[in-house]
């Protein structure tokens, strides 16, 4: 008799394809809509879509008799324009208007929706809301046809593309004390990430604002970037969360979810630059946790 021992087969891996498109999604309302597949009947042609690429960006020179060329002064980036040829159809006709008018109530030119792209798991998104600027001529009757193509425009007013949040967290150096009921000694635990450690990445291609997030016991509680510090003039109980948005365009801050801006003060804010890590000031007492969420913003979609 022969016995033959051999290692178990595995089934060998199955090869990534070497060309991969980008999916498209639009977000609005808490509803996702697939703009990549044609089989959804609601498809993204993207021979002709605007918007993926670099925004205006307006530059501020001054130029001297004595000085040849121009010297730039700064600059600013402008709204972004975005433009979506888009092709709805449907089995019959009674499809076909179920498609265009849920699609259709979700360009809108105050309450915006989400437009993300993705590759490979991760995806930058942009937020828009419609322009309503350009008119649209039908050939056909397209309820008949149960087809037709649309050019959408939109604009998005915050003109950068937001990829994935980076969240960091730290608590204090000071160690935390366990005793044994049995009578054995105590011992501590301090935690990895202090305070002193406290520092940020910034990935993408602009300045962006950091939000804060502060746990309860803290007092008192300070928190910077770059020098500029905010001082929370008041102290936090355990279990109390105060969160600070220092987004310029929308300054808040919310103690256990109620608004507390007045209470806070007049404060300076400090973006995150892009490129390598950032240290960050943070001076706190107490057993709390200091967290910070930022979210990069880039150019382009990919």
């Amino acid at each position: 008799m022969v016995i033959l021992l051999s290692s178990p087969t595995t089934a060998p891996p199955v090869p990534v394809p070497a060309f991969r498109g980008l999916t498209h999604q639009w977000v609005f309302d808490g509803e996702v809509y697939d703009l990549t597949s044609p089989d959804t009947g609601l498809f993204l042609d993207t021979r002709g879509v605007e918007g993926m690429h670099f925004p205006t960006v307006t530059k501020h020179k001054s130029t001297s008799r004595s000085v040849p060329g121009a010297r730039v002064r700064g600059w600013r980036t402008e709204a972004r324009d975005v433009f979506w040829p888009i092709w709805i159809w449907g089995e019959r006709s009674t499809e076909f208007l179920e498609k265009y008018e849920a699609f259709f109530r979700t360009i809108h030119p105050v309450n915006a929706g989400t437009w993300r792209v993705g590759f490979d798991g991760a995806f930058r998104e942009l937020s828009l809301t419609g322009t309503f600027s350009d008119p649209h001529a039908y050939a056909r009757d397209p309820v008949f046809d149960a087809w037709s193509s649309y050019g959408v425009t939109l604009e998005a007013a915050q003109p950068y593309w937001s990829g994935s949040p980076i969240a960091r967290s730290w608590r204090s150096a000071n160690p935390v004390d366990f005793f044994d009921p049995a009578g054995s000694p105590p011992f501590h635990i301090s935690p990895s990430a202090t305070f002193a450690d406290a520092q940020i990445t910034n990935p993408g291609d602009v300045e962006a604002y950091p939000r804060w997030v502060i746990e309860g016991p803290l007092d008192p509680v300070i928190v910077g970037v770059d020098g500029v510090e905010v001082l929370v003039p008041f102290p936090l109980s355990d279990g109390s969360v105060l969160v600070i948005d220092t987004d310029p365009r929308n300054v808040t801050a919310t103690l256990n979810g109620s608004d507390v801006s007045q209470e806070l003060g007049f404060q300076r804010f400090a973006p995150i630059p892009p490129g390598g890590s950032v240290p960050l000031s943070i001076t706190a007492g107490g057993g709390g946790r200091v967290s910070i969420e930022l979210v990069p913003l880039y150019f382009r979609a990919f």
